[in-house]
C-alpha cells in the first residue's frame, strides 16, 4: 500500500508519547508513507487538545526495513518490533519495503494549559 499525504498545521501524538514530546526528550516521529509537511511551525495535538508548538527541523524518507535503532530510540521505543507494532495499530498491515517518513522536530512553546483543537479549526469540532 502506498500512502502519500500532506501534513497540515498540526501533528497528533498518542497520550503515552505526549510527555516525552513536551519535555523535549522525544524529538522524532516516524509516520507511515510519504508525509510532506506544508508548514515548518506545527501545533502539538493529543486527545483533541493543542499542547504546544514545534518547528520541523528535518524530514527524510526511507523504507521501514532500513530504519536504524537510533531512530527507534529517538522515537521513544525499545525495539524496531515495537515501532512496527505501533504502525500496525494505526495503519494496519505494514511491510519492510513500505515507505516511512522520519520527522525531526524541536518544541518551541509548551502551553501552560491545553487549548481545544476546535479553536484552531475556527470553532469546528
Amino acid at each position: 500500500m502506498r500512502r502519500d499525504v500532506e501534513l497540515g498545521p498540526y501533528m497528533r501524538f498518542k497520550k503515552k508519547y505526549l510527555e516525552g514530546v513536551l519535555s523535549g526528550k522525544k524529538h522524532v516521529t516516524v509516520r507511515y508513507g510519504v508525509v510532506r509537511p506544508r508548514f515548518s511551525l506545527i501545533f502539538i495535538v493529543c486527545c483533541g487538545e493543542i499542547y504546544g508548538e514545534a518547528v520541523i527541523t528535518r524530514v527524510y524518507y526511507t523504507k521501514l526495513g532500513r530504519l536504524g535503532e537510533d531512530v527507534v530510540a529517538a522515537e521513544g521505543l525499545h525495539s524496531r518490533d515495537d515501532l512496527v507494532n505501533e504502525l500496525r495499530e494505526i495503519y494496519g498491515e505494514v511491510r519492510d519495503d513500505d515507505a516511512v517518513s522520519v520527522i525531526f522536530f524541536t518544541l518551541v512553546r509548551r502551553y501552560e494549559k491545553p487549548v481545544p483543537l476546535s479553536h484552531l479549526r475556527g470553532g469546528r469540532a
